[in-house]
């Protein structure tokens, strides 16, 4: 096969060390960028921001800036700031080169994240592992990963300190509960990380800690006859976990949904505990609180109206409805009547 390149008007120099050694093991998207900036600095285009190349690309410059400090750490890339810069602003890129001459053929983890965690030391995994991570993340959602989802799932591994054997259950775990969304993913693996959960096993019996409490609240509603459907875990794990509320609460909560409607109607529950949690609501006396202030307004509605009602009254109303005396006529004995007179008459009509 042969390769044939059609005539440019100018040629953006790459070493051959970078295509070999880098960029098998780096996100196309990084190299994608780093590839843009080589293009500018080579033309002689280094005054240029962050914000002109993510418009370029088409990335956020979130995107742009997780590339720039990637291939800082790789030293592919220098980075200072102009001299006119205000303090917090991003850094510019200054001048983009060549990879240095690479001291081991394997990237190191500064690729994957460094930080010094507060859980445990993150175990080092080979790029082969973390790709086979990314592959079963992507086979359980049915879609290629952003970016931004593949650092995610990095962060799990050098920032929690989990192992990938316990990611790998994590993303089951939640997708079997209908969560796809990496927000809500990261807000399990973080909650896992502060209760100390550090192998499958104990994941395992947290989660069965978490049905249980399904079952006690389909208990308290007078569900019995069925599973909870994914609808119904979505409103509990909302309570359970995105609202962060007692059991205590959720219960009371499902209570005063069977007194008030008579039927077990997850979504009034629902509305009975957003409305608490926005309120700021967390122990049954905040309840008793609310429900006092409650019954103030109302009664102080009522006294309002019966104030108005009274205004009438002692005003002297004289509507003709309300000045109405009763007749006195006996309406049974002109019924009895009425009746007689059809009777004679059809009598008469027979005789005749």
């Amino acid at each position: 096969m042969r390769v044939h390149l059609p005539e440019n008007g100018g040629v953006t120099m790459i070493e051959n060390t970078f295509i070999d050694q880098l960029m098998p093991s780096s996100s196309g998207d990084f190299v994608k960028i780093y590839l843009y900036l080589l293009r500018c600095a080579q033309s002689g285009q280094r005054d240029i921001s962050i914000a002109e190349i993510a418009d370029a690309l088409n990335y956020t410059e979130s995107d742009v800036k997780r590339a720039m400090g990637y291939w800082q750490k790789k030293n592919c890339l220098d980075l200072v700031e102009d001299a006119d810069q205000e303090p917090g602003q991003a850094k510019e890129p200054a001048q983009a080169r060549g990879p240095e001459p690479a001291q081991k053929t394997e990237p190191d983890s500064a690729a994957f994240g460094n930080k010094i965690t507060e859980f445990r030391p993150a175990q080092k995994y080979s790029k082969d592992e973390l790709r086979s991570l990314i592959f079963v993340a992507e086979n359980y959602l049915g879609r290629p990963l952003s970016v931004s989802e593949q650092e995610t799932l990095v962060y799990f591994i050098t920032d929690l300190g989990m192992d990938i054997d316990l990611v790998d259950y994590l993303l089951d775990y939640c997708i079997s509960m209908n969560h796809t969304s990496f927000h809500y993913i990261r807000k399990v693996a973080v909650n896992w990380a502060q209760q100390g959960i550090r192998s499958v096993e104990q994941a395992r019996r947290e989660g069965s800690s978490v049905r249980a409490e399904y079952y006690t609240i389909f208990r308290t509603l007078g569900i019995r006859d069925h599973e909870p459907t994914p609808a119904e875990k979505e409103y509990m794990d909302r309570w359970l976990e995105e609202y962060a509320l007692s059991m205590e609460l959720i219960l009371l909560a499902c209570r005063r949904t069977i007194l008030q409607t008579g039927k077990a109607r997850m979504s009034y529950a629902d509305s009975i505990l957003r409305s608490w949690n926005r309120s700021g609501v967390r122990t049954i006396e905040d309840v008793e609180k609310l429900d006092q202030a409650h019954e103030l307004t109302v009664s102080q509605a009522q006294a309002s109206s019966a104030a108005a009602a009274g205004k009438y009254a002692g005003g002297g109303f004289t509507g003709r409805f309300l000045n109405f005396e009763p007749s006195g006529t006996d309406w049974n004995a002109v019924a009895d009547s009425v009746m007689k007179a059809q009777e004679e008459q059809e009598r008469l009509s027979q005789e005749s």
